[in-house]
């Protein structure tokens, strides 16, 4: 267990990660959540994640560009006083864990001309951080912290791409509604 010493306190800012494989086929889901009372004020940052991702799923459909969603998301990232991580990325999920495509990006990558195609199974990610663009894996192999320090939050779902509005396969619990 990574956290076998670390206490949890009133107000901490935490990411709950689930993988879930069924039968096969794998999906993802993640939220941030302030601990308790908000005592260290992280909601806005909160909000803004969990806000962007809803807006980057409903433009998302069959023939629409992966770079458009990430200008989407930087967009609003920017628009909120926020800084968009540049290398945690959504992906497809399917039969294993990560398939292609292999990064849904939170910026405008100028190189990649994928589009979602419909029927596929993707996983929508918005990280995003207070003063921070790169995020730094610590020797426990399991925490994240910001290149520039500063808090970070993120929402992900599992969607099935469609003609129009995606099907969220992961709908967000009261956890962190």
């Amino acid at each position: 267990m990574p956290f076998d010493k670390k206490i949890l306190t009133e107000g901490d800012l935490i990411n709950i990660f689930v993988s879930i494989e069924l039968d096969g086929f794998w999906s993802d889901n993640r939220g941030s959540v302030a601990l308790g009372t908000d005592i260290s004020k992280h909601q806005k940052l909160i909000e803004a994640s969990k806000q962007i991702l809803y807006k980057a799923i409903h433009n998302i459909k069959g023939g629409i560009s992966i770079s458009d969603i990430g200008y989407l998301i930087a967009t609003e990232v920017k628009k909120r006083g926020f800084k968009a991580i540049k290398n945690l990325t959504g992906h497809g999920i399917g039969r294993s864990l990560h398939e292609g495509p292999s990064e849904i990006a939170n910026f405008r990558d100028k190189y990649n001309r994928t589009r979602f195609e419909k029927n596929s199974v993707v996983v929508i990610e918005t990280f995003i951080s207070t003063t921070s663009t790169y995020a730094e894996t610590l020797k426990d192999d399991w925490t994240i912290i910001g290149n520039k320090g500063g808090f970070m939050a993120q929402h992900e779902h599992t969607i099935i791409v469609t003609d129009g509005k995606p099907i969220v396969l992961t709908e967000m619990n009261e956890i962190w509604n």
